[in-house]
């Protein structure tokens, strides 16, 4: 009778960048691997930058930033026989994607003579067919409150539309290839490929392997300052988060305020096939760059309920657009009313076809748009005309028209009679191409999690040849470290100590925005002393009515508003007033959006 398998104690898990084709330290890389791990698993990519990849087909990196990362992969892969899983290959995860970068894989390993080695795809496009008939199933749903009904013009006028894979095809494909090298893998939940191979090394508990696959695919973002190479050392009870550059550090703050990042809410994180509980989740700060986390709770959803998230993106136009800056504080005083008379200057002069026109002007409500509680006017204001049109010489012909009206157009009380606009680009008007827009961002019930997911398995033919000459080490470059400069403030208004108050950002060691999907924007508030955090909470100050009050939304719009105490953290997301990456974006990241909390006044007298 054969004895059972032994369980390993622990599994590391190297993820040298968290986005693949942005490039990573090589020392730490080789240093890293001639220590051994068990695996390198990064991610790819997501919808952070809007649509236009997902409609027009671009990879979120130059394909030379891709080729550079996958051949020191594969050669880490060949040298230390490590094998290496990738998601979202090349950004949103299309098939053409992952095709690609096998490629580029299959010709590092014959060009260099590296050993034969077994690389796997796996696709997550859907068939447009396919997500047709699961609607009119009632079996598609919006991926939040802030999107809307998905229709079949929808699905129709994508270009294409993939689904975020979860675990299932990861640990299908090693399951029966064991002796697998690299997969190359499509659209997937970010820490779908890390949960997936600590599930295939015999550690079951899917809360602290979704938890560590959380953190991981952002690489060492959560370390202070933020860098790339982390490291994850994996326990059946626990696991412990590593920057790996010695420059940085992780505190409990840190690693718990990730749970937070990009996510509407804190406490649960849903997914494929379940939701992640972290309300029990504890941090242990082992010592001072080094962060043990344990008691995240996995739920499954019930048998034949799984679901998956659609995304898709259509191109909608074409887009011109002029940039410039005006200083004249006469012109400046009026601008709001220029503007509009420019708007009807056009309207009359313009040909009879259909356009838009977006004005954004940044020093005034250009960042922030509708949600800008302060239009304070400085003293000049840049201008980013966009132009929105059927064709691209429509589109530039607006542009034109609209240009020309900002240099030449009369104000009330001019004196600077030669142009009233300043551009630091010729020819100013710049065609941009198509535009984009998200179309499809749903959750779609009784997925099948594996047969949606197509898996190949190419055997790559290697010579077996290449021979290391010299030492696995490269210099380190050194990194720029901003250094402020003294005497400075955190930001230029500070209260008054006598009146007994402070601002939000004066107490903060965390205070951001970003987009939470493209449909709603996110806002973190973390604090590093537990009696602040209280005080903070106690106050009352940080509510559903007052974060509407602050953006100038409904209350209905503020979708989640919290406090959650494993980060000593405040937690609020909203409805995004536009869609990331639509005609009129001001934000695309949504990472400028914080400034109204910042501000936030607070009771703090002496205790």
């Amino acid at each position: 009778m054969s004895s059972p398998k032994p369980t390993l104690r622990e599994i590391k898990i190297f993820t040298p960048v968290g986005q693949m084709g942005q490039g990573f330290d090589e020392a730490i890389f080789w240093d890293t691997l001639g220590a051994g791990v068990d695996a390198i698993i990064l991610d790819g990519g997501s919808t952070d930058s809007g649509p236009a990849r997902l409609a027009l087909g671009k990879t979120n990196v130059p394909k030379e930033g891709l080729v550079r990362d996958l051949e020191l992969l594969t050669k880490g892969c060949h040298l230390y026989n490590v094998p290496v899983l990738v998601g979202s290959a090349g950004g949103d995860g299309e098939n053409a994607f992952v095709d690609a970068c096998a490629k580029i894989v299959a010709e590092c390993i014959q060009k260099n003579g590296y050993r034969p080695m077994q690389v796997i795809k796996i696709y997550s496009e859907i068939p447009k067919e396919h997500i047709l008939q699961k609607m009119r199933d009632g079996l598609v749903i919006p991926c939040g409150g802030a999107v809307p009904e998905l229709l079949e013009s929808d699905i129709e006028s994508a270009t294409r539309v993939v689904a975020q894979m979860g675990l299932e095809p990861f640990a299908k494909a090693m399951h029966e290839n064991p002796r697998f090298d690299i997969i190359i893998g499509g659209r997937a939940y970010d820490p779908s490929p890390y949960a997936a191979f600590c599930l295939h090394k015999g550690f079951e508990d899917m809360g602290l392997n979704y938890a560590m696959g959380k953190l991981m695919e952002c690489g060492a973002q959560c370390s202070i300052p933020k860098s790339r190479e982390s490291l994850a050392v994996m326990r059946h009870d626990s696991f412990d988060f590593i920057p790996l550059d010695p420059r940085s550090r992780c505190t409990v703050t840190s690693v718990a305020s990730h749970f937070l990042y990009e996510k509407t809410r804190p406490d649960i994180l849903a997914g494929p096939g379940g939701k992640l509980y972290l309300d029990d989740t504890q941090f242990e700060q082992l010592d001072d760059r080094v962060v043990r986390v344990r008691g995240a709770k996995f739920v499954q959803e019930a048998e034949g309920q799984y679901t998956v998230k659609l995304e898709g993106a259509r191109v909608i136009g074409y887009q011109s657009i002029f940039l410039g800056a005006i200083r004249d504080p006469i012109l400046i005083s009026q601008i709001d009313n220029w503007v509009e008379w420019i708007h009807a200057q056009v309207k009359e002069r313009a040909p009879g076809f259909d356009y838009e026109v977006k004005i954004h002007k940044y020093g005034i409500d250009g960042v922030m748009g509708p949600l800008e509680p302060d239009n304070t006017v400085g003293k000049e204001v840049f201008i980013v005309g966009q132009v929105k049109a059927a064709t691209q010489a429509q589109a530039d012909q607006i542009a034109s028209l609209t240009k020309f009206g900002f240099t030449h157009a009369p104000y009330t009380g001019q004196l600077a009679t030669a142009g009233n606009f300043a551009w630091p680009i010729s020819p100013c008007e710049i065609s941009i191409g198509p535009l984009s827009e998200f179309c499809v961002y749903h959750i779609m019930q009784k997925a099948d999690p594996i047969g949606l997911f197509p898996i190949i398995v190419e055997h790559v033919a290697g010579s077996n040849t290449f021979i290391q000459d010299g030492p696995l080490t490269a210099k380190t470059k050194p990194t720029l470290v901003f250094t402020p400069p003294r005497n400075t403030k955190k930001y230029p208004l500070e209260p008054e100590p006598a009146e007994g108050s402070c601002y939000l950002g004066d107490v903060a060691s965390v205070l951001r925005s970003k987009n939470s999907g493209p449909y709603e924007l996110t806002f973190d508030v973390m604090f590093n002393n537990k009696d602040i955090y209280e005080r903070v909470k106690e106050s009352g100050v940080l509510s559903q009515q007052t974060v509407a009050k602050m953006y100038n939304i409904n209350d209905k719009d503020v979708l989640a508003c919290l406090f959650w105490d494993p980060a000593m953290a405040f937690k609020a997301t909203i409805k995004r007033p536009q869609v990331s990456g639509g005609f009129g974006e001001t934000d695309t990241h949504g990472s400028q959006q914080h400034i109204p909390l910042l501000y936030a006044k607070l009771p703090w007298g002496r205790t």
